[in-house]
C-alpha cells in the first residue's frame, strides 16, 4: 500500500496535467484585464473600434473558418478536450497571448489607426507578463512527464500544416489588412514560430 502512495506522490509531484498547468500559466496574461483594457478602446477609440469591425467582417471569419478546419489544429484541439482544455476557448485570447504590436516602420508611424493601436497594447503589456508566462511554459516542457510538453512536441510536429495556415489566400488577406491597419503580423508570426522552434 505504501508502495501505491509513494507513485501516487511521485505522479503528482512530477507529472501535471494539462488542465493544471494551463491554470499557472493563466494569471501571467490577466486576460481580464486585457479583455478590459480592449473593450474601452473598441467603444472609445474610432481606429481601434475601425480594426474591430475589420475583425467582425466576412473577411475575418473566412481567416478563421480556414483556422478551425485546419486538420492539424483539429488534432491539437481534440486531444486538449479530452483533457479539459479547449483550445478554441483560449483562441480569443491569442492576441494577448502573441503580444500583438503595432509595425513600427515609418511608412506605418503616421497611421491614427498605428497609434491607436499602439496605446491600446502598450496598456495590455503592461498588465500582462509573457515573458514570465513562457519561462513556466518552458518549464513544462522540460519536463518528460508534462501533458504541456506533451502538447508542445505534438504542435512542433505539424509545422507543415500550420505553415499551409499562414500561406492560405484566405488568411493572407486577412493578414494584409491587419498590417494595413498597423499591426506587425510579421512579428506575431515570428514569435509563435521561435516558440516552437520553426525558425
Amino acid at each position: 500500500m505504501k508502495f501505491f502512495i509513494l507513485l501516487a506522490l511521485f505522479g503528482a509531484a512530477f507529472g501535471q496535467n494539462l488542465r493544471a498547468e494551463v491554470d499557472q500559466l493563466l494569471p501571467f496574461l490577466n486576460m481580464e484585464e486585457v479583455r478590459t483594457i480592449y473593450e474601452r478602446y473598441v467603444q472609445t477609440d474610432a481606429q481601434v473600434g475601425e480594426i474591430w469591425s475589420f475583425l467582425q467582417s466576412e473577411e475575418t471569419d473566412a481567416a478563421w473558418r480556414v483556422l478551425i478546419g485546419t486538420p492539424e489544429l483539429q488534432e491539437i484541439s481534440a486531444w486538449t478536450e479530452v483533457r479539459g482544455v479547449s483550445i478554441r476557448d483560449y483562441l480569443n485570447g491569442i492576441a494577448a497571448m502573441l503580444g500583438l504590436t503595432p509595425i513600427t516602420r515609418s511608412v506605418n508611424a503616421k497611421s491614427p489607426a498605428s497609434r491607436s493601436w499602439t496605446a491600446m497594447m502598450d496598456e495590455i503589456r503592461a498588465v500582462t507578463d509573457l515573458e514570465g508566462a513562457e519561462a513556466l511554459a518552458r518549464t513544462f516542457i522540460a519536463n518528460p512527464a508534462s501533458e504541456f510538453g506533451e502538447l508542445y512536441r505534438m504542435t512542433q510536429a505539424r509545422r507543415a500544416g500550420f505553415t499551409r495556415l499562414i500561406e492560405n489566400a484566405d488568411v493572407l488577406r486577412f493578414s494584409a489588412q491587419l498590417r494595413a491597419f498597423g499591426v506587425d503580423v510579421d512579428q506575431i508570426i515570428t514569435r509563435f514560430q521561435n516558440f516552437f522552434g520553426w525558425n
